[in-house]
C-alpha cells in the first residue's frame, strides 16, 4: 500500500510541476528588447511621437478556469524616424506570466498591419514595421477611436494620457459611432 501511495504522490507532484512550468516563458520573445518602426501605410512616411506599449498578464489557476491579472507594462514613444525600442525587462520568478501584448497609438491613425522584416522572425523581437492607416474624416476616427489599455495609469502614463486627450478632442457621440 505504501508503494501505491508513493506512486500516486509522485504522479501528482509531476503533474503539478508540469502545470506550473507550462506557463513559464523566457528568452527574448518574452521580455525584450522590443523594437520596430511605425510608418504611414499609404506613404511609408515615419510617424514621430506615436506611443507604443507592451504589457504582460499573469495566469492564476483556480478550480473552474484560469484567470488573468495585470503583471507589468512598459511604454515608449517613436523618434523622428518612427523608430522605437522598449528595453529588456529583467524578471525572476515570473511563473505563469503570459506572452507580451503590444499596443500602438498615433492620433488619427489605426494599426493596419505589422510586418517582420527578418524572414521567420518574431514580431517586435526582430525588426518590425508597424503600418498605420490614416483615418481621413471625423466619423471614421470616432468609429475607430482607441480604448484605454488594460494597464494601470502609473505603468503607462504617456500612452494613457495621449489616448484620453485624443478621445476628448474627437467629441464623438456617446455611442462612439460617429458624428
Amino acid at each position: 500500500m505504501a508503494v501505491l501511495a508513493r506512486s500516486v504522490a509522485c504522479r501528482l507532484w509531476l503533474l503539478f510541476v508540469l502545470v506550473v512550468t507550462s506557463g513559464c516563458r523566457g528568452g527574448a520573445e518574452q521580455w525584450g528588447p522590443f523594437r520596430g518602426r511605425m510608418v504611414d501605410a499609404q506613404t511609408g512616411a515615419p510617424i514621430a511621437g506615436a506611443h507604443v506599449m507592451v504589457s504582460w498578464e499573469r495566469d492564476y489557476p483556480n478550480p473552474v478556469h484560469w484567470t488573468q491579472r495585470f503583471y507589468d507594462a512598459q511604454e515608449t514613444t517613436t523618434d523622428a524616424d518612427g523608430r522605437f525600442e522598449i528595453p529588456r525587462r529583467r524578471r525572476f520568478f515570473a511563473m505563469l506570466v503570459g506572452e507580451p501584448r503590444f499596443g500602438a497609438f498615433a492620433p488619427g491613425y489605426f494599426a493596419e498591419a505589422e510586418e517582420v522584416i527578418t524572414p521567420g522572425g518574431q514580431p517586435y523581437v526582430d525588426e518590425t514595421v508597424l503600418k498605420m492607416r490614416f483615418l481621413g474624416n471625423a466619423a471614421e476616427r470616432c468609429r475607430r477611436r482607441p480604448g484605454e489599455p488594460a494597464a494601470p495609469r502609473a505603468d503607462v502614463p504617456l500612452f494613457m494620457n495621449a489616448v484620453q486627450q485624443y478621445n476628448l478632442a474627437l467629441m464623438c457621440a456617446e455611442s462612439g459611432r460617429g458624428l
